[in-house]
This record gives C-alpha cells, sequence and structure tokens, in this order.
C-alpha cells in the first residue's frame, strides 16, 4: 500500500473538515423528554388459601419382629379379552355370558368390590373355558361325522343305483 490509510478524525459537535472542505453539522435542539409515569397500583392480594396436603401412607405394621408393608388391593382380572375371543371364534351364546360376567366384574371393580369383581372374573372365565372347548368338541365331532359321511360315498355304501 502506497497511499497512507485514511484514518477518520473523531467525531466532534460542530464542525467537520475533510481534505479542506468544511461540512457544518446541523444541530437540532436538544429535547427534553419528561418520563410520564403512572400512578403505581396497588393490586389486592390474590391467591388460593394455603392447604395442607396429608400423604395417604400405610402405616408400617410389626409382625413378630417382622416389618409388613400394606399395600392397596390390585382390581382383579375380568378376563374380557378372553371372554371376547370365546365369543367371536368360538361358541357365541356361551361367550356372551362370558362377556357379560366380565363386564359385570369391572363394574364391580371400578365400584370397589373387589370380592364381587374376583367372583364374576373367575366366572367369566369358565364360560369363556366352556365356549372354546364346546366349539372344539363341536368341530371334532362334525368333523368325525362328515370324514365317515365322504368315507362312504367314496366306497359306494350310499346311493347305490
Amino acid at each position: 500500500m502506497s497511499k497512507e490509510q485514511e484514518v477518520p478524525p473523531p467525531y466532534t459537535q460542530g464542525e467537520y473538515t475533510k481534505e479542506g472542505n468544511t461540512y457544518q453539522q446541523q444541530g437540532y435542539p436538544q429535547q427534553a423528554y419528561q418520563q410520564q409515569g403512572y400512578p403505581q397500583q396497588a393490586y389486592p392480594q390474590q391467591g388460593y388459601p394455603q392447604q395442607a396436603y396429608v400423604a395417604q401412607a400405610y402405616p408400617a405394621q410389626q409382625y413378630g419382629g417382622q416389618q409388613v408393608i400394606v399395600v392397596q388391593n390390585q382390581p382383579p382380572p375380568s378376563n374380557e379379552t378372553l371372554a371376547w375371543i370365546a365369543c367371536l371364534f368360538f361358541c357365541m351364546p356361551l361367550g356372551l355370558v362370558a362377556v357379560m360376567k366380565s363386564r359385570e366384574s369391572s363394574r364391580l371393580a371400578s365400584m370397589g368390590d373387589m370380592a364381587g369383581a374376583k367372583t364374576h372374573g373367575e366366572q367369566a372365565r369358565k364360560w369363556a373355558k366352556a365356549a372354546i372347548i364346546t366349539a372344539i368338541c363341536a368341530g371334532i365331532i362334525i368333523g368325525v361325522c362328515y370324514g365317515i359321511y365322504i368315507a362312504l360315498i367314496v366306497t359306494g355304501t350310499i346311493f347305490d343305483d
């Protein structure tokens, strides 16, 4: 770089000179802004009354030197899936009874009657098993009868001319 780098002069209010030319800075009158304040508003204290939270824990019970922790009962199985499978794919009349028993089990469990829910759940399982066994036995009997019928037709014992 053969030329010297030009460094701009520092900014000053008033005149600015560059290469002999004089520029006059146009000044605008200084404006005084008054900060407009809004009156401080007092908002009423809003809030919810503080409520005490009581954790519901079951007390540990001591039996013969052993510590036993009581756990809340889970609802018993209603066997609803098994009942629907038995109803749709095996024997519909018995499967419908199983579905009704499983729905009753679910209803009783939601109401808190765990003993009744367990009883109806077991009954639903029994009816579903009965539907499955009945359909399998009926299928075997029908298959054997159909096989005997076909064997008689093939041997010519039936429909002799």
